[in-house]
């Protein structure tokens, strides 16, 4: 199930392009507890021109740790992980930097779950099983909001 409260772009809090040629870079952090997700997000983002860096998280305490360290233009988090819940993380996220694009990627995709993230400042709620697609193209679109062209 796609849920989406932020739409259309230029997100709440972006700054305009370096220049059309340049334009900014996203810094990206995933933070899901199967590694082999994590690979196949992180492959799929890092195909998308001007995307920086992608960071990678297992649990709630990394994720926090790196919220806490690093500036992150997009957070994308499972709900269940290890530590905690994503939902924790979401609440770092937003209370840290409000205009950071939060997207939620996880199979609990009760409606419970989906008012309480969008509650706390999720821009998307996305199920790992059906909204694949959908990702990439929000993660193109804030790329192409930043000043950025994505490759396919």
């Amino acid at each position: 199930m796609f849920v989406s409260r932020v739409a259309p772009y230029p997100l709440r809090g972006s700054q305009p392009a370096k220049s059309p040629e340049e334009g900014n870079q996203l810094k990206v952090l995933i933070a899901d507890d199967a590694a082999r997700l994590r690979q196949h997000l992180s492959e799929a983002i890092s195909a998308i021109k001007r995307i920086e860096s992608v960071a990678q998280a297992q649990d709630v305490s990394e994720a926090c740790e790196s919220v806490r360290r690093f500036h992150h233009d997009l957070v994308l988090l499972d709900i269940q992980m290890p530590g905690g819940s994503g939902i924790d993380v979401l609440r770092e996220v937003k209370q840290k930097s409000p205009a950071t694009t939060v997207i939620m990627f996880t199979n609990y995709s009760d409606p419970q779950y989906q008012q309480k993230c969008v509650e706390l400042g999720a821009d998307h709620f996305l199920s790992k099983s059906r909204d694949f697609k959908q990702l990439i193209k929000i993660v193109e679109e804030l790329a192409v909001s930043k000043g950025a062209n994505p490759v396919e």
